[in-house]
């Protein structure tokens, strides 16, 4: 996911790349056809048909020269599930490979290129693709030229060799500290529990790592102490989210059974003390209305048009910039996220004025938390996805935001201890710094793909992306995964 733009950079400027896509399909096909014998699939049985040609694509890569475990960790992906959306269009062997595979070879070869580029332990591999047929002449040449390109710029050769090495950092620091990870859920005080461990599954479910990790302990929590984690606790952030909702995240990603009609219940008694409280809810107590419309979606809890205009409204002076500077600049675009969310566009006057005091936080240095305040990874997601949102991802064109960002995952990473004094803030700021590389990868837009080329790569390959008729191959064989622009959430 943090690697799409990656590829994408790589599959315009080879022009040779399709002839390596055409050897990996041939060879996987030729394997699959001699193996298999029975390929029909139906509804009954393609679930253990995929799991049967996933272990047999784990063999093949392994007699290649590939690491049993990587492999086995890419396999994992949720891109592999069998959606409703795939029933009834895969009937055979080759169409499971073909639909659910295929994509995710492509990229398993792609990151070994980029490994090539930078010398990271490839060699063996790159001298045993060659021998298998899956490098000819032609790219092997385009492939010695680009590295020599990058060999020629040690910065750009080190931003390489970090960003392609951050998803194996966060993942071997996540399985080293397993035990400790599983011992949090062991904690006695729920408010702290609960916020850490979503995050932390967050970023574990981010990765695909959840099947590794025993959350038995935390599911018995949510099932016995409802009344516990079912509560509205106060200086609630986007930082430290509401811990019902971190209790309904869990429960619901952990196929927990919860009591609908006690969760409801509960949700529209906080509506009603906001709405007894606030003159604005949305305004005055942002962080607590976003997490109880999410908490409603989870609960598929449809909200009726009067409690949303109960929300959302507001008076003037909430929108003077006396007001706007003291809120949190996720604060402010996540407002204006719920106004997109909710089907509320003609608030021209509310969208322009806190549109103003964004902007007042975006510098050379990164983006701020509050106007005068601290560079923040919270504030420069949510900031990259407003422009997102908003058409407007041009305006950010200037500003050295990945530098930034890389370099705060690896201090991060150095400082995150697992145990009863984790730094929730570390893992907090990890955590949004992983979602910003993503919305760099997944919206496959000129100005987001230049981003990445520009922190990446010397001048003469950015030249070259830039010039490009097209922002994406409509041949290029790996995922495309998308970013919904409205929630924000990952879109398989």
């Amino acid at each position: 996911m943090i690697l799409q733009g990656l590829f994408n950079i790589l599959d315009l400027y080879f022009k040779e790349i399709d002839l390596f896509y055409n050897n990996i399909d041939h060879y996987f096909r030729e394997k699959i056809n001699t193996y298999f014998e029975d390929s029909l699939i139906d509804e009954s049985n393609i679930g253990q048909k995929l799991k049967e040609l996933t272990q047999y694509l784990v063999t093949l890569f392994e007699e290649i020269g590939f690491e049993k475990s990587e492999i086995e960790n890419e396999f994992m992906d949720p891109f592999l599930e069998i959606r409703d959306k795939d029933n009834g269009k895969i009937s055979s062997i080759i169409e499971l490979y073909e639909r659910k595979l295929a994509p995710l070879i492509y990229e398993i070869f792609l990151e070994k290129i980029v490994d090539y580029l930078v010398d990271v332990k490839v060699a063996p591999l790159m001298l045993k693709l060659k021998a298998e047929g899956f490098l000819t002449i032609e790219f092997i040449m385009e492939l010695r030229n680009l590295k020599n390109i990058i060999g020629k710029s040690p910065e750009k050769v080190e931003n390489l060799k970090k960003y392609i090495q951050i998803q194996e950092k966060i993942i071997d620091k996540f399985q080293r500290n397993q035990q400790q990870i599983e011992s949090l859920e062991d904690l006695q005080d729920p408010d702290f529990k609960l916020q850490l461990l979503y995050l932390i599954y967050r970023i574990i479910h981010f990765f695909h790592l959840q099947k590794q990790f025993d959350f038995s302990h935390i599911k018995l929590y949510l099932e016995e102490n409802v009344d516990e984690w079912l509560i509205d606790v106060p200086l609630v952030s986007l930082k430290n989210p509401d811990i019902y909702f971190c209790g309904i995240y869990l429960a619901k990603n952990l196929n927990i059974n919860l009591n609908k009609k006690k969760i409801v219940d509960f949700l529209l008694n906080l509506f009603d003390e906001a709405i007894d409280r606030y003159e604005c809810p949305l305004i005055e107590a942002t962080d607590g209305a976003y997490y109880f419309i999410k908490s409603t979606e989870l609960m598929k809890y449809r909200l009726t048009f009067d409690q949303i205009n109960n929300i959302i409204k507001t008076d003037s002076r909430f929108l003077e910039s006396s007001y706007l500077k003291n809120l949190e600049t996720s604060q402010l675009v996540v407002i204006l996220k719920l106004y997109h969310h909710l089907g509320v566009s003609k608030l021209e006057q509310e969208i322009s004025a806190i549109l103003e005091e964004i902007e007042l936080r975006i510098t050379p240095e990164g983006i701020k938390q509050f106007r005068d305040g601290f560079v923040s990874s919270e504030a420069t997601y949510y900031v990259i996805f407003c422009h997102y949102m908003s058409n407007s991802l041009e305006k950010l064109r200037d500003y050295d935001l990945l530098n930034n960002i890389v370099s705060r995952i690896y201090r991060n990473l150095e400082l995150l201890d697992f145990s009863v004094d984790t730094n929730y803030d570390l893992v907090s700021e990890l955590f949004y710094s992983i979602e910003s590389l993503k919305l760099f990868n997944c919206i496959e837009t000129k100005e987001m793909i230049i981003h990445l080329a520009k922190y990446l790569f010397p001048e003469e390959i950015v030249n070259t992306i830039s010039s490009s008729k097209e922002t994406i191959r409509e041949k290029a064989k790996f995922r495309h995964l998308k970013v919904n622009r409205i929630t924000g959430e990952t879109i398989y």
